[in-house]
């Protein structure tokens, strides 16, 4: 890739002498590719970064879906467990009233 990155200038230079053109032309053109090189070379880094801080953002919120998931489970099994017991401390509470109000009839 960096071999690459040689190439290319002395290939654009080879071939604007070839072309023909005056060397002030040739200058201000290699100027402008240059330029242009260097102005997609920054905007490659920075969707880099861009890219690199946003896979990272979806892998912590991964993390943390799968945490959340686990967490709703447990609450999910605490909750069927509470109601399990509340189901049953009604029917004592209902089978206790029931003799209370008979005890209270007598």
């Amino acid at each position: 890739m960096f071999q690459n990155k040689l190439m290319l200038p002395g290939a654009l230079l080879l071939a604007l002498f070839l072309s023909g053109l005056p060397p002030a032309a040739l200058a201000r053109d290699l100027s402008t590719a240059q330029t242009a090189l260097r102005i997609a070379q920054d905007e490659m880094k920075a969707a880099e970064a861009e890219h690199d801080a946003d896979a990272q953002r979806v892998a912590a919120t991964e993390k943390e879906m799968a945490r959340l998931k686990k967490q709703l489970e447990e609450e999910r099994k605490k909750a069927a467990q509470s109601e399990k017991r509340y189901v049953e401390s009604k029917k004592r509470h209902d089978k206790a009233q029931a003799a209370f109000d008979q005890a209270w009839k007598r």
